[in-house]
């Protein structure tokens, strides 16, 4: 599928879309409208892309990627995590309020 076939048929999903995902695929542009915004290292100033991004958002570089995984291990090596069926009764007490 050439460039024109797919940005016709994205225009014909886009007429017949619901409102959940018109919002889902606003927050797709306005994210990769960002991503253009490469983030700075302080060790060259060379700049690195984006690799992923954290629960709000907000884009991470590799380095920063990695770093966020390290606390995530570091929690858990710590015991700062809670159990599935924990959660499950945290979850369901959401409920009876």
């Amino acid at each position: 599928m050439g460039l024109p076939e797919l940005k016709q048929k994205i225009q014909m999903q886009i007429e017949n879309a619901d409102e959940r995902l018109l919002r889902i695929v606003s927050s797709v542009f306005d994210n990769y409208l960002n991503v253009d915004e490469f983030v700075e290292t302080t060790i060259d100033s060379v700049s690195e892309p984006t690799v992923a991004y954290d629960v709000s958002g907000k884009p991470l570089t590799l380095k920063q990627y990695n770093e966020e995984i390290d606390k995530g291990i570091a929690d858990f090596e710590n015991g700062r995590y809670i159990s599935q069926e924990d959660l499950e009764k945290e979850i369901d007490s959401w409920y009876d309020e």
